[in-house]
């Protein structure tokens, strides 16, 4: 029990991080995957692979690149809020190892992916006038 708690907790950050940058935690979850550090439910195990840390990698760059670029920040603005709430989604559900796959995708689609639509539709870097 205590355990469902707390990968649903460390579910609903990753998915918190995921809308506020959506690459950089799935890429931080790759590595820590690929190096054992984090264990993550069947069938999640591709977060770790070659191909997927290739592909963070590179948006995780694209989004960097965001902040310089005037057309790539748009490019990314576009695509932000679907991208996030799934990765959201697939990060909370990418760590909870031990529940029932109903209930885990059930918590992941509601919570995972309404913490990242959340964090997603809050404006950020805006300071009050």
């Amino acid at each position: 029990m205590v355990q469902d708690l707390f990968a649903v907790a460390v579910g609903l950050g990753l998915a918190a991080a995921c809308g506020f940058r959506v690459f950089v935690p799935l890429l931080a979850m790759g590595l820590a995957v690929r190096t054992g550090h984090l264990a993550v439910s069947p069938g999640f195990s591709w977060v770790g692979g070659d191909a997927a840390l290739i592909a963070f990698g590179v948006a995780t760059v694209l989004e960097i690149a965001g902040y310089y670029v005037p057309w790539v920040d748009n490019l990314l603005d576009t695509v932000a809020s679907p991208t996030a709430v799934i990765a959201g989604m697939l990060a909370a559900a990418s760590v909870m190892t031990h529940m029932d796959p109903w209930l885990r995708w059930t918590v992941a689609v509601l919570a995972g992916g309404g913490v990242a639509t959340a964090v997603q539709s809050v404006p950020g870097g805006s300071s009050p006038a």
